[in-house]
């Protein structure tokens, strides 16, 4: 029977006693706590790494609601009274209008981005035990790593608008919603960024070490 490397605890950049500086991708020796370089921290694993990430989730989950419901734009038109939209009523108002393809950006940036990311982050939080390598988990975690950077589109189409808008004929000004609708983007962006996936593959190591016959693969 073949072994997986995957699964043993000594084949690991942390058993060798090598430390990997986040900041800049430098791999030191232990028991440096500064990177040679650009002197930032270093740990094994991300500090605190599960009870911060799931602070910042639950704010950013508590965030969401104003987020969708209140109103993210006050327009008002010459001398009609101010129009309050919420994100869904302004990308029904630019599909109305035609305009498809921006009302598409949108609706992935503002509001299935941020909601995916919480339920990717939700499903990682939840799976700290794996029986299995966690590849899915890993690629999800890229994903969302890399999509989060497109997430405050939204944010910036408003700033857009007002100031190509302002004083001709209309007026655009943000309203509560834009300002939970950003602190649901950074709040997801801390909680990603606090996450260590690399707990994930430790957890699974020592349960294959207790397990030897479980699955290898899947």
């Amino acid at each position: 029977m073949t072994t997986d490397m995957s699964t043993t605890t000594d084949n690991t950049a942390s058993a060798h006693n090598l430390l990997l500086c986040l900041d800049c991708a430098t791999v030191t020796t232990a028991p440096a706590t500064r990177c040679p370089h650009c002197h930032g921290h270093l740990h094994r694993r991300k500090p605190a790494s599960y009870s911060r990430t799931w602070a910042y989730l639950a704010t950013a989950i508590i965030l969401f609601f104003p987020a969708n419901l209140l109103p993210i734009t006050n327009t008002t038109y010459l001398t009609q009274p101010p129009q309050a939209d919420t994100i869904m009523s302004s990308i029904a108002l630019l599909w109305h209008h035609g305009s498809y393809g921006i009302a598409l950006v949108i609706f992935l940036a503002s509001v299935f981005t941020p909601f995916f990311k919480i339920a990717v982050l939700l499903y990682l939080l939840s799976r700290q035990t794996p029986r299995r390598p966690p590849r899915l988990q890993t690629r999800l975690y890229r994903f969302i790593h890399f999509v989060g950077r497109w997430s405050m589109i939204d944010v910036f189409v408003v700033a857009l608008l007002g100031a190509l808008v302002h004083g001709r004929f209309a007026q655009i000004n943000p309203a509560p919603g834009i300002f939970a609708f950003a602190a649901v983007v950074i709040f997801t962006m801390l909680a990603t960024e606090t996450y260590d996936i690399r707990l994930l593959w430790d957890n699974y190591r020592k349960q294959s070490c207790k397990n030897p016959k479980s699955p290898a693969t899947g």
